[in-house]
């Protein structure tokens, strides 16, 4: 597990939720924070202000299991809180001199099981010891709505559900959130977490809550129970269950069906339930096996950090994803600062890698969905839309079109055949593919891709124009992957066609080759670009043939290793001259991709050259900067950081479960 402690800084917490429904994380200092269930990936609730876990020993002082909290007049947990995530599932362990205290709060990843992985609700598991005859409440708010006017709780059997009667259909906040528990002593159903102003130095400022039901329930006096309709605008409802016994058991479940211009659809979880309390119910009656079957016992590596880190980059899964109510699928880029939904071009290829593994039906529907945007020329779209399954654009920099889309959409159709046989699959989009790859070949000069020098590719802060390696080791790639998928499909002809097309392609890119390493593109001739096998990273995976003279890749890896590898003490920069500096040439030749370091680190290490230390160096760089669950898309490598503003949970982070294939 990745471990930590409440002092340490962590920049994201584990998400926790289902593939598609949104996410809430549980921080180091046991507070709930960056909450998107709304509706609202690109838009989080920073902190949800009403969620604490409070313990009461008979006899003595109780205290909140949490670290600044916003509750002043109850103390504090007086220890050290240790926190360790492991996505889905995170443990959050206190010990004083009279109570231990754990917290396991889990979401169900389970292979091949999407109804419980789509599943919008958390369980949390609470042990406490030293407290026989104490008591334990936790408390979560009312956030249903966009607004709080019409909010209102309501109590239900072992919990409460949290409404809005006056959120309107197109409200994204529109739904409702239940809360329960299987050891139930009391509900307080409805309290407001605003304090009065005349208890408030400036009311407009305060963020402090109100104590008195925290006060009162460490006296052992009565709080108020007030179920109402919110009408003014300082009632802010939220609940609180109080429980008795060593282990405690919650689900915290939402639903949230209100549409929105970014959000105009439905959940996939609206097929199987009416409303949260029906989710809340069926998470709580299969509590253990929910817990039992995620997908950990999948992840058989021995190094325990590669297991670590493997494990925890599918954490996108949770903060990343959309399912619809019709089962169409896709991936954020990073939902807060690019929120483009399924982006490809070193994106969604290795943030599906625990896809086509776990549920393979999911890249059926993102694939299917992308193919019917392939546009008339037969250029393949960047993704499928701004907040959006609906309205794809060319590309962040297009015009001109990118030359690296194709070659990508060629590849995942060959890779989703390649791990599930699907041959219908495949006969039904092999002429929407032709007329891709087709168009790709009318980009070439000389056999290969040729940039326009306007930012035409993956690389789109960066001005590379002529032949460079990232694209045409990828389009290499793809021209096998096609000449396969001719193959299986028995059309003959067109094999013969791309066999050509394959070895013309293949001695322009020989040519490329300075007898180190191959280019990185015309007038960058003595530098090493960590890209510059891309397309073999996709061959080795899908178990093809090489892309190049296994010698010539070989060395080009020794080089990467060498060069690339060492520039920085942080992590592993994108290119770096002959001396070992890095080049200054863009923000992205000075940076490293965490997620290309760690795919090219696993194609050398399938190729026998190296061993772990590359791919250790980035990840220890990531767990060090507490970004384990909101992996960034690049890395200043004069400074170990990321760049401000950078793109968040950032899609490719899962390219690291290249190891298991």
């Amino acid at each position: 597990m990745v471990k930590c402690t409440d002092k340490d800084r962590i920049v994201a917490g584990v998400p926790l939720g289902g593939i598609g429904t949104g996410k809430l994380e549980i921080d180091n200092k046991v507070r709930i924070v960056n909450v998107t269930i709304r509706n609202n990936w690109g838009n989080p609730i920073k902190l949800l202000r009403g969620f604490h876990v409070f313990i009461k020993p008979k006899d003595k002082r109780g205290f909140l299991f949490q670290k600044d909290g916003g509750i002043y007049k109850v103390s504090e947990f007086p220890g050290e809180i240790i926190y360790e995530g492991k996505y889905p599932v995170v443990k959050v362990m206190g010990k004083s001199n009279e109570v231990e205290v754990e917290l396991e709060a889990f979401s169900p990843i389970i292979p091949n099981d999407l109804k419980n992985s789509s599943l919008p609700a958390i369980g949390i598991s609470l042990k406490v010891k030293g407290i026989k005859e104490g008591k334990v409440a936790i408390s979560f708010p009312n956030i249903v709505g966009s607004v709080s006017i019409g909010r209102v709780n309501e109590s239900i059997r072992n919990g409460v559900i949290h409404k809005n009667l006056k959120a309107n259909d197109y409200d994204p906040a529109k739904g409702n959130t239940t809360l329960i528990s299987n050891n139930v002593s009391d509900i307080i159903t409805q309290y407001n977490l605003k304090r009065k102003p005349s208890e408030t130095m400036n009311f407009w400022l305060s963020q402090y809550e109100n104590e008195e039901p925290w006060v009162k329930l460490n006296r052992g006096e009565e709080i108020e129970d007030n179920p109402h309709e919110v009408t003014g605008h300082r009632d802010d409802p939220a609940s609180i269950i109080i429980s008795e016994g060593e282990e405690m058991r919650y689900v915290f479940a939402w639903y949230f069906n209100g549409k929105h211009v970014f959000y105009p659809y439905g959940h996939y979880y609206e097929n199987f339930f009416k409303d949260s309390s029906e989710i809340a119910k069926y998470f709580l009656d299969n509590f253990d096996h929910l817990r039992k079957d995620i997908f950990h016992n999948i992840v058989n590596v021995k190094e325990e950090w590669l297991r670590d880190a493997i494990i925890n980059s599918s954490y996108i899964l949770s903060s990343n994803t959309w399912l619809d109510e019709k089962g169409r699928f896709a991936i954020y880029e990073a939902p807060q600062n690019c929120p483009y939904l399924g982006t490809i071009g070193t994106c969604y290829e290795f943030g599906s890698l625990p896809v086509i593994l776990m549920f393979p039906e999911l890249e059926k529907s993102f694939l299917k969905l992308l193919i019917s945007y392939v546009r008339n020329d037969g250029y393949v779209p960047h993704d499928l839309g701004f907040h959006s399954l609906d309205s794809p654009i060319d590309g962040t920099t297009s015009p001109p079109k990118w030359k690296d889309m194709n070659p990508s959409l060629v590849l995942l159709v060959y890779r989703y055949f390649k791990f599930t046989n699907d041959i219908d699959f495949l006969k039904e989009v092999y002429p929407t593919i032709v007329k891709v790859m087709d168009w790709e070949l009318r980009q070439c000069r000389d056999g290969l891709p040729f940039m326009e020098g306007e930012m035409d590719n993956a690389f789109d802060a960066t001005i590379i124009k002529g032949h460079d390696s990232y694209t045409s080791s990828l389009f290499i790639a793809s021209l096998i992957a096609m000449r396969e998928i001719a193959k299986l499909v028995g059309d003959s002809n067109y094999v013969g066609f791309i066999n050509e097309k394959l070895s013309v392609a293949r001695e322009a890119f020989r040519k490329m080759f300075n007898g180190k390493y191959f280019k990185a593109w015309d007038g960058v001739d003595k530098a090493s670009f960590l890209a510059q096998l891309y397309g073999e990273w996709f061959t080795t995976l899908l178990e093809l043939e090489n892309i190049a003279d296994e010698n010539m890749i070989k060395s080009a890896l020794e080089s990467i290793i060498r060069l690339n590898g060492n520039a920085s003490p942080y992590c592993v920069p994108n290119l770096v001259d002959e001396n070992g500096k890095i080049v200054n040439l863009s923000v992205q030749t000075y940076s490293s991709w965490p997620r290309l370091v760690f795919a090219i680190c696993w194609l050398a290490y399938k190729k026998g050259v190296g061993d772990l230390s590359f791919c250790k160096k980035e990840w220890d760089n990531l767990v060090r900067n507490g970004m384990v669950w909101d992996q960034p898309s690049r890395i200043n490598c004069y400074t170990g950081k990321p760049e401000i503003n950078y793109l968040d949970h950032y899609v490719g982070s899962p390219s690291l479960w290249s190891f298991l294939f």
